[in-house]
């Protein structure tokens, strides 16, 4: 086993452990996805989408 697939085993088995640098780029990872969660949820639906999706009833 590589020394950094055993660090990041003994950082995952024990969250407390972690350091915050860790806890900053995850923070900083979670506010990108629901930006890009957001803006993805707030785009318009194509008309040729909402064509087809009548189609199915």
């Amino acid at each position: 086993m590589k020394d950094g697939e055993k660090a990041a085993r003994q950082s995952s088995a024990n969250p407390a452990a972690a350091p915050s640098s860790d806890k900053k780029d995850s923070s900083n990872l979670g506010n990108a996805l629901r930006a890009v969660y957001h803006d993805a949820a707030s785009e318009a639906v194509p008309d040729e989408m909402l064509d087809l999706l009548s189609k199915l009833k």
